[in-house]
């Protein structure tokens, strides 16, 4: 199968809800993305915002956006990716120039790196493909983490990345510690899923 002919079998899978297709969808795009985030990501911003981040984000949106995305011609859904992500490096501008404003030192709201958080869980993964081979799998791991439901991110992004405790969980959400386990299982088993098909898809 062409590349063309891929992207648009996993776009329209990805679009009817496939979010192993997504995954997949988003990791054929990862490095096209990430040199275009890097590319606008100059001078002062870039010491301050990292293109994993925003690399991240636009995965985010854009998996939150799919049901809803109609393809026009080719190409044009990695020009909507880059849409979003130049869209997420200008709001991350504005909040740099109301920070020299007030006279802070960091962009607020960035309180941890999605980049350190998919290393934590790539290095005690279950699975030897998680295990080995860090860069790329980390790469597949995010793409993963990004097509997530969104309560699922969110108990990943809160453990692994805000690195709450079960606990700080349970009470922020008003839930039992039993309960925040649970879903955090339902996350990681969701991800092993999306990896490991992902893996087969891209083999070979």
């Amino acid at each position: 199968m062409s590349s063309g002919h891929l992207e648009l079998d996993l776009l329209d899978r990805a679009v009817k809800g496939d979010r192993a297709a997504l995954s997949q969808l988003l990791l054929l795009h990862y490095d096209g993305l990430r040199q275009h985030i890097a590319m606008r990501l100059r001078g002062e911003l870039h010491q301050l915002v990292l293109a994993d981040d925003i690399l991240h984000q636009t995965m985010v949106r854009a998996s939150q956006a799919i049901g809803r995305y109609q393809p026009r011609h080719e190409g044009a859904f990695r020009a909507w990716l880059q849409t979003i992500a130049d869209n997420l490096i200008k709001d991350a501008q504005k909040r740099r120039r109301r920070e020299r404003r007030v006279g802070q030192e960091k962009i607020p709201g960035e309180t941890g790196s999605w980049a350190a958080a998919v290393e934590r869980i790539a290095g005690d993964g279950t699975t030897a493909s998680v295990r080995g081979q860090r860069r790329e799998n980390a790469d597949r791991l995010l793409a993963a983490l990004a097509s997530l439901p969104d309560d699922q991110r969110d108990m990943v992004e809160r453990y692994y990345l805000q690195e709450q405790s079960l606990d700080e969980i349970a009470e922020s959400l008003g839930c039992s510690k039993g309960a925040v386990r649970a879903s955090c299982y339902r996350a990681r088993k969701q991800l092993r899923e999306l990896l490991g098909r992902s893996s087969l898809y891209f083999s070979g």
